[in-house]
């Protein structure tokens, strides 16, 4: 509340001195309808409604040490700032009664000549402070490289100006006894401990022609407590390089500077790495990274920690402690091959053992050197990437080694030499020649998906490793294993996919297909295993027709005859109500399990009696292709089902004396299993009946009766049974006897 009432009070200073200075020349607007407004009073309400719009206010900062509280502050552009250094600024504390107590009045930078009394030149924060105030380093400031009003001098001034204000505000980082000469620091000791002060920061004086548009600036509620630095809490990464380079990151969005400090590991003094603080500069910033270059005396395991300055100029706590481990990056002397003998054991088959002997040279030997590696080079054989020869490396006076290259085509070798810090150099490569004899490996995995819409079927098949020198795969195909396979049009292929149009009008229902690989050495390769492809159609398959049906009380009975086609796959055997149009799968038949019953369907179906519409069956053929026959004529019939169904029920009595009734009770476990309206009905055999008569119905919820027909020392027996309204009816339960005891 004590802000906003300042701020209003402020507001209504400013906007009292700006009428009292347009009274004279401005005339009472006043606005009449069809009239114009006047132009001077309407400019006065814009130029009154725009300082509300653009008007920034001091950015304020305090921090408390228990003693004495001390007070930041920043203006928020460099227009802002020239204009405070010139006016001054009032430092205020705003009490708790509403009153404002004056620390300092208008509140401006050491003059010029007290600087350099206070500061020697060769202070450099403190003559980079007095030079950004004062325009030492550039006695003109309007003077550009670009014709004078022109939008290059302004880009140049403006980019200037703004880094003069940028300098400035970080030597008042830096150094608290030069913010103080700057105007831009104010410590309050006349405070006490542990109690809570308001500031603000307000310039002397208001700018009546309303070009800079500047607020007092506030801080609340500052608790004075005694400051206690908070450990810079930011993750440091690091790349090296050789010979002993370190290049440190962190990401950092909160301070502007810092200080790196380094130690060796195992001792316990920092080195401060910077003499003045570091600044990232921001054409260097990645996503608010930070970057810092150290080069090492020597190698080693080395600690690093960051401290940032703060606005303060007081420095947070260290970062945590970041080890990097610099090695030997020094790679020894390269060896060089000298020559290359090759050498085939076996006359007879010169192909399958094939040695090479890699002559080579040294002439320095390092004290850390500790040996050597044959490296293999070929682009296709080794994916382009250099490849060892041997399982353990030579040793550092070995001038000869021999090497197994049987599977090897001729590529490049070269001679690494490694140190004890795993440093590595290599020789001139030279070529190894490896004369290829041997043919490739037969190919393996042949598999097949075949398209029925364009007649075609796909090969796949696994690539042969790389040392079998694979330069294309050819494709063979017959219609017959009897038959001669025949190189495929266009069967030459460097992948590891054919795709083969074939006719599906043909009569053979297989089509046979085999793989061999030609290396690059024109060696042919053994065939792969045959594969067997069923060939793909496209025309439909033959329809399958009704031979005989019939139905009985438990079910239809029907037989079909299918289609004796080569290509048929299987039979859906279908069935839907009249009464809709959607049809329900019954079986999947096999065309091959068909075919061995002489193309014979036989089926057996017991549909809902319950329903009174007629069902209707057929069957659908399918060759391998999936291409249907479209439905066959269909066959319709009605099913009622048994009149007379088992269906267990539990009949239970008693006779109750003292009511002089019998009481009936029955249970079951489901309902029918019809559709359908029903009802149990309730049968009696009393004395003088001669065979049970209806007695009663009960509706499906209902479990009991009480009969009153029967006398003392009469005899009756009753059973129940379920009944449906189209006459279908179940079995009779069990039958219970009941009788009523004499009068005594």
């Amino acid at each position: 509340m004590r802000r906003f009432l300042y701020i209003i009070c402020l507001f209504t200073v400013q906007l009292l001195q700006a009428q009292e200075a347009d009274t004279v020349t401005s005339p009472t607007p006043r606005f009449l309808p069809g009239e114009i407004r006047d132009t001077v009073a309407y400019n006065q309400e814009q130029a009154a409604k725009d300082r509300l719009l653009y008007t920034q206010s001091i950015k304020v900062l305090a921090r408390a040490y228990g003693d004495s509280i001390v007070l930041r502050w920043a203006a928020p552009d460099y227009v802002a700032w020239r204009y405070m250094n010139n006016v001054g600024v009032d430092v205020l504390r705003l009490r708790e009664d509403g009153g404002i107590d004056t620390l300092a009045h208008a509140l401006k930078p050491t003059a010029l000549d007290r600087f350099r009394t206070l500061y020697p030149e060769s202070d450099t924060l403190a003559q980079m402070g007095m030079g950004s105030i004062y325009n030492l380093d550039r006695p003109n400031p309007n003077e550009t490289q670009d014709e004078p009003g022109s939008m290059g001098s302004l880009f140049q001034i403006h980019g200037e100006q703004q880094m003069q204000f940028g300098v400035a505000v970080l030597v008042s980082e830096w150094r608290a006894d030069v913010a103080n000469h700057m105007a831009m620091r104010w410590v309050d000791r006349n405070v006490r401990a542990g109690q809570t002060y308001s500031y603000s920061i307000v310039p002397a004086e208001i700018d009546t022609t309303m070009t800079v548009m500047l607020d007092a600036g506030f801080i609340d509620d500052v608790e004075n407590v005694r400051y206690k630095p908070e450990p810079f809490d930011v993750e440091v990464g690091d790349s090296v390089s050789p010979p002993n380079g370190v290049r440190l990151w962190w990401t950092d969005k909160d301070y502007s500077s810092y200080e790196i400090e380094r130690r060796k590991a195992g001792t316990s003094k920092w080195q401060r790495l910077n003499q003045r603080p570091y600044i990232v500069m921001a054409i260097t910033q990645e996503r608010e990274d930070c970057f810092f270059g150290d080069n090492l005396p020597e190698p080693g395991t080395y600690e690093y920690r960051i401290l940032a300055h703060d606005p303060f100029g007081d420095l947070t706590e260290p970062s945590r402690t970041h080890t990097v481990k610099v090695g030997d990056m020094i790679a020894p002397r390269a060896a060089e091959i000298t020559w290359i003998e090759i050498i085939r054991p076996r006359e007879d088959a010169p192909a399958d053992e094939i040695w090479a002997d890699i002559h080579f040279v040294k002439d320095t030997m390092e004290a850390d050197f500790v040996g050597m590696m044959p490296m293999y080079y070929h682009e296709r054989a080794t994916e382009g990437k250099w490849r060892p020869l041997l399982d353990k490396p030579l040793a550092p006076t070995d001038t000869v080694c021999r090497i197994d290259v049987t599977n090897l085509v001729s590529g490049d070798i070269v001679i690494a030499a490694y140190d004890t810090a795993h440093n590595v150099s290599y020789g001139i490569p030279q070529l190894l020649r490896v004369s290829d004899m041997r043919p490739p490996k037969a190919p393996t995995g042949l598999r097949a998906t075949t398209e029925a819409v364009v007649g075609t079927i796909t090969l796949t098949w696994d690539a042969l490793p790389a040392e079998d020198d694979v330069d294309y795969y050819e494709v063979v195909f017959a219609n017959d294993t009897t038959h001669a396979f025949m190189a495929q049009k266009r069967g030459q292929t460097r992948d590891t996919v054919f795709v083969d149009t074939v006719y599906m009008e043909a009569n053979q229902k297989y089509v046979y297909y085999k793989v061999r690989a030609i290396d690059f050495s024109s060696n042919i390769g053994e065939f792969s295993e045959t594969l067997q492809v069923i060939r793909p159609s496209n025309v439909p398959p033959s329809q399958a027709h009704i031979d005989s049906a019939y139905v009985d009380g438990k079910g239809v009975y029907m037989r079909w005859i299918c289609g004796d086609d080569e290509l048929l796959a299987y039979h859906h055997v279908l069935r839907r109500l009249e009464t809709t149009k959607e049809w329900t799968l019954l079986y999947r038949c096999d065309a091959d399990s068909v075919k061995a019953q002489n193309d014979i369907i036989e089926i057996f179906d017991t549909p809902d009696a319950s329903v009174q519409a007629p069902w209707i069956y057929a069957i659908e053929s399918f060759n391998y292709s999936d291409v249907s026959s479209g439905l066959s004529l269909q066959y319709m019939i009605r099913f009622d089902g048994e009149r007379l169904f088992q269906w267990p029920i539990r009949l239970h009595s008693s006779y109750l004396p003292q009511d002089n009734e019998t009481r009936l009770a029955w249970e079951m476990d489901a309902n029918p299993p019809y559709a359908g309206e029903w009802w149990f009905c309730i049968y009696r055999k009393g004395p003088d009946d001669q065979r049970p008569k209806f007695l009663i119905s009960a509706q499906p919820e209902e479990r009991d009766f009480n009969d009153f027909l029967l006398h003392p020392g009469e005899t009756a027996e009753y059973y129940i049974h379920i009944q449906y309204a189209d006459g279908r009816s179940s079995e009779p339960s069990n039958t219970v006897s009941v009788t009523a005891p004499p009068k005594e």
